[in-house]
């Protein structure tokens, strides 16, 4: 970022953090193409969806919706005459939310005739801050919370949520969704252990190995994936050999010993450390000119950028994830293009996530009104950045179960499930 623009996000910040709480009214055609939703043609009858046409203008209550957005800008922290690049990087994710979930907000009023009044408040990523805002009647009259961002804080929120029934977005923490034990939860996120039970499935019905083998490095973080996955082989892979192994007590000379010499073996690679993944792979490497090798790696190596994607795409490796942007797509290429002009910066990941959640909920918002959150599983979403197939549980509200699986090839990320 330039610095010409660094002053103009903070004075953004410092507009923003003055400004009351105003009804929504874009006054030019949309931001961005709305996306369309689909039904896959691999997707499996019992998980598919009643999808709805986002395109279709829906008919429902013409209601203004009371949308309150809880982000951690720190805006008390942050003097603009004489902040830092690095001051201001640490806003830049709630900024960049905020702003792709404004622009969603804009995008459905002008298409579909919504009307919405969005509160956005900074709690700071700080408990006292936090607590006072659940006082606050201007959120509790709210028809939508979403955030905060961090499940301590979302924690306080949740308790609010549940006792006044106001359907609650936890916008991009992965936690389970029974730490909250919400029933008006709506959880855009996924889970690590959604994660590997897909990791299991597809290993089951797609690559069809002779030998799964799971590596762990001994590091504790991994277990998060390791457990779910080999439960998920337990009850999704039955029949398939598997077995597991810990580096430290075997060794990378005898990884060897482990693997099914006519047919194709599997890796799995729970761990993100980086002197175990480059070891581990050169082991693999040289394994893999005498041994059919595929990799199953952690959903957090798509944003690893010390791996070797010529190692990757040689030892035929896949990760799962629950987002992935298609630069050329046209809805993608018009929303950056609209991003740019009205922000002069460029959109990031979090521009996406906060797009996509706010135009699926606001498109639902305005054909069903306030009745609108028992319809959140509804519809299949395909959107720029996430996909959202929304799963009901009684006790826990709605969790997100669309999950990815990408390859590694030809230095992209290709969508393989």
């Amino acid at each position: 970022m330039s610095g010409s623009n660094i002053f103009i996000l903070i004075g953004f910040l410092v507009f923003l953090s003055a400004c009351s709480p105003k009804v929504i009214v874009p006054a030019k055609q949309p931001t961005t193409k709305p996306p369309v939703t689909q039904q896959t043609e691999d997707k499996k009858a019992s998980d598919l969806k009643k999808t709805t046409d986002l395109n279709k203008s829906p008919v429902g209550a013409k209601v203004q919706m009371l949308i309150s957005l809880i982000l951690p800008f720190n805006l008390d922290k942050i003097y603009h005459k004489t902040a830092s690049a690095q001051q201001i990087s640490k806003v830049s994710m709630p900024l960049d939310y905020y702003q792709g979930f404004k622009m969603a907000l804009d995008s459905v009023a002008v298409l579909y005739g919504g009307s919405f009044k969005l509160q956005v408040y900074d709690n700071g990523d700080e408990a006292i801050k936090t607590n006072l805002l659940t006082l606050k009647a201007t959120i509790k009259n709210s028809d939508l919370i979403v955030g905060p961002i961090y499940p301590d804080n979302l924690k306080e929120f949740s308790r609010l949520s549940k006792a006044l029934k106001i359907p609650l977005v936890s916008p991009l923490a992965p936690t389970t969704p029974a730490v909250f034990g919400n029933p008006y939860l709506i959880m855009m996120n996924v889970t690590i252990q959604q994660h590997a039970y897909v990791a299991a499935s597809f290993i089951k019905e797609n690559l069809r190995p002779k030998k799964v083998l799971l590596i762990r490095s001994g590091q504790a973080e991994e277990y998060k994936y390791a457990n779910p996955f080999k439960k998920g082989m337990d009850s999704l892979a039955k029949g398939v050999a598997f077995a597991e192994i810990g580096i430290k007590s075997v060794g990378y000379g005898n990884v060897v010993k482990y693997l099914n010499p006519n047919g194709l073996n599997v890796i799995v690679l729970p761990s993100t450390d980086r002197l175990f993944l480059e070891s581990i792979f050169k082991v693999l490497d040289k394994l893999s000119e005498t041994y059919e090798i595929s990799i199953i790696g952690h959903p957090n190596w798509g944003k690893a950028q010390f791996l070797n994607v010529r190692t990757l795409e040689k030892l035929n490796t896949y990760i799962t994830s629950s987002y992935q942007v298609d630069y050329k797509s046209s809805e993608v290429i018009s929303f950056v293009k609209n991003y740019r002009n009205k922000y002069e910066i460029e959109p990031s990941e979090y521009s996406f996530k906060g797009f996509d959640t706010g135009f699926y909920l606001a498109s639902l918002m305005v054909k069903k009104g306030r009745k609108f959150f028992s319809a959140v599983n509804e519809e299949l979403y395909v959107g720029l950045h996430n996909n959202f197939n929304f799963i009901k549980d009684a006790q826990f509200g709605y969790f997100n179960n669309e999950v990815m699986v990408l390859k590694f090839q030809d230095f992209e990320l290709v969508k393989s499930n």
